[in-house]
């Protein structure tokens, strides 16, 4: 059985940002904080702890936060695993014309993305997004291809770096979920997440997927 670890890069400095002051971000750079890069050194320990593990390539999306977060993270591997190019199938979803804005400029500038039910639940819904953005479908259908991709070119355990929005679409993807249940998955910054595959994927290991 091969096995496909699934990381969410540490936390950035808009993530953190976000926690005070909701901001979206998508496809903007912003770097990893330094909790960001501890997280990536602890996510690496962790999956050092897997035995059954045996990373045979490694490969993220190339925005930064999660380039760095895969580095740091097989740098506590104890042996070195070939990295393959970024994928921008595996980049965060773009919110078009909201990124880096904070959420109380663009429900000035849009009220109707935060009042009418056309619009307003375009941050947590596979077709609706935000103005020149992409939907939940699109950035599922792009993100499978890139995992798909990779595993039909490789051959043994692969590490996949990438973003809150293509890994719940992955695992929606690959545990065959509804897309109701693709929706409540949250995914946390830099903890591994096992998935084994021989045909079909199955969860082998994973931080609670539900708590928001």
């Amino acid at each position: 059985m091969r096995h496909l670890v699934l990381v969410r890069h540490g936390e950035s400095a808009l993530n953190a940002l976000s926690r005070v002051t909701r901001t979206y971000c998508g496809q903007i750079e912003t770097p990893l904080n330094d909790l960001g890069r501890q997280q990536a050194v602890s996510a690496g320990k962790k999956l050092a702890e897997f035995d059954y593990v045996k990373p045979a390539a490694a490969v993220s999306s190339p925005l930064t936060r999660a380039v760095e977060t895969l580095d740091l993270l097989l740098s506590q591997l104890s042996s070195t695993v070939p990295v393959l190019p970024p994928i921008a199938g595996l980049m965060e979803r773009s919110h078009g014309q909201f990124e880096g804005l904070a959420e109380e400029l663009v429900f000035r500038d849009y009220p109707h993305y935060r009042d009418d039910p056309g619009y307003c639940h375009f941050m947590n819904h596979f077709e609706q997004c935000a103005p020149g953005g992409e939907t939940l479908t699109v950035v599922s259908n792009r993100a499978w291809a890139a995992v798909r991709g990779v595993l039909d070119s490789t051959a043994g355990d692969v590490i996949l770096v990438s973003h809150f929005n293509p890994i719940r679409c992955i695992l929606g993807r690959a545990l065959e979920l509804t897309q109701a249940e693709t929706l409540k998955l949250h995914i946390p910054n830099a903890i591994p997440i096992v998935l084994g595959f021989n045909g079909s994927f199955r969860l082998i290991d994973s931080p609670d997927l539900t708590t928001w």
